[in-house]
């Protein structure tokens, strides 16, 4: 019997060991992501191409979270970026903070992650991968729950239900879709489909469109708008 005992407690001791969840005395943190924008995953997808024109940055509201106890006296977390993960360029396409502090009494403390909407973002999208540093008075935990993956762009692409749409834009670009969000700010239009925009709000739409299309050329005389193969936009 006590033999039994002795592997059992033995067992235990292994498992805890195993268990990435056991902290003990040393306390952890991690980089958590808005829930409504990674759903509870490790990982963020976002493109300005939806998004109006002037809206040239977007803020992600990430939070760096303690795993373990909540202390008397306030705690520098170190923030890395993993190069061999990221290809987005600081203060180009992001800007992130080397440092936060977690104040005295508290588990959690934002990390604000700006990603910028660089020129080059419609052709090609980036990544970004955020990690907690070693060097800090909190260090990471297990690889499952210390970073945070970004990736964004600003490509455009054809709706994929356009040809119901021609009756009021007219002929598909990536520029008049481009003017179509910034001018109305709205990125997708379910006319046709169940439930959709009726009519009337397309073609009220239309209208706003080609007033504000005139207004455009009126002040760009010059360089009236055109589309990716140079022929003028028309609605």
């Amino acid at each position: 019997m006590k033999r039994i005992h002795t592997l059992v407690v033995a067992l235990a001791l292994v498992a805890c060991e195993n268990d990435p969840f056991t902290w003990g005395n040393t306390d952890y943190a991690r980089v958590v992501g808005p829930a409504n924008w990674t759903l509870g995953t490790d990982s963020l997808l976002y493109t300005f191409s939806t998004r109006p024109a002037d809206e040239t940055a977007f803020i992600v509201e990430a939070e760096v979270i303690v795993m373990g106890k909540v202390s008397d006296r306030d705690r520098v977390v170190v923030i890395a970026v993993d190069p061999a993960r990221t290809t987005a360029v600081k203060g180009a396409h992001y800007d992130i903070p080397a440092t936060v502090t977690i104040p005295a009494g508290e588990a959690t403390v934002a990390l604000p992650i700006t990603l910028h909407r660089a020129p080059d973002l419609q052709s090609a999208g980036v990544r970004l991968r955020v990690e907690i540093d070693a060097s800090g008075d909190v260090g990471p935990g297990v690889n499952e729950w210390r970073s945070l993956s970004i990736q964004w762009n600003d490509m455009i692409s054809r709706p994929l239900n356009w040809d119901a749409l021609i009756e009021f834009f007219g002929e598909y670009s990536d520029v008049k879709f481009r003017f179509i969000i910034s001018t109305l700010g709205v990125a997708e239009f379910t006319y046709g489909q169940a439930n959709g925009m009726s009519w009337g709000v397309m073609n009220n739409y239309r209208l706003i469109l080609v007033e504000a299309l005139a207004a455009y050329n009126a002040a760009h005389p010059s360089a009236p708008l055109v589309d990716e193969d140079l022929r003028p936009i028309t609605f």
